[in-house]
């Protein structure tokens, strides 16, 4: 990797931190410019604008979260063990982040605002659902799910699950979090059996 890559990379991870932090819409050029000790205009180089600079931090995150929680989820045997898999990689996902998931933070701060980065984390936020629906119909397909249900339904009840995980873990800083995610999980899993 050119000393080019490694810097832009030094930045892209510093930038998801600040992200998971601050929201996405908190780091701007000066504030990662500052935080990476460069100057602004040599930060400027890589991205050009904040908005390329948002953009990037958001496909960065993507391609961590894929390799975190997604593919080693994917090597696990299919059904009720992949998607048990699935949610514990991705609450380790989220815990590695000093703030927690930064999709959870941006699909808030950018639901109601029009762009690119709105819709490039439209585009994520639609190929994660489409994975915990194909995660539903693997496990239809094993035998682990009945074969009536509705995977848009499970996928919606999945991501509740895991958004309400997220709440109660890093805002409400509940002791029981963990406990409590893996029990709704498993009455979860009931329902569709």
């Amino acid at each position: 990797m050119k000393k080019g890559e490694e810097t832009k990379m030094a930045i892209l991870e510093t930038g998801l931190d600040m992200a998971s932090q601050l929201g996405l819409e908190g780091v701007s050029i000066g504030s990662l410019a500052k935080t990476m000790n460069m100057s602004k205009s040599g930060l400027f180089a890589h991205f050009q604008s904040k908005e390329n600079l948002q953009m990037e931090i958001l496909e960065y995150a993507a391609r961590v979260f894929a390799e975190s929680v997604i593919v080693p989820a994917l090597i696990t045997e299919p059904g009720i063990p992949r998607i048990k898999a699935l949610v514990n990689n991705w609450i380790n996902y989220a815990s590695q982040l000093t703030g927690g998931c930064i999709f959870v933070t941006a699909s808030t701060d950018y639901s109601d605002r029009p762009g690119r980065v709105r819709e490039c984390l439209l585009r994520q936020q639609n190929d994660w659902l489409d994975c915990l629906r194909r995660m539903a119909q693997s496990a239809i397909k094993v035998g682990d799910f009945r074969k009536d249900i509705d995977s848009e339904q499970f996928a919606f009840d999945l991501y509740s699950l895991l958004l309400g995980f997220h709440l109660y873990d890093k805002l409400l800083d509940d002791s029981e979090s963990k406990k409590r995610q893996e029990l709704a999980l498993e009455q979860l899993i009931v329902n569709y059996q």
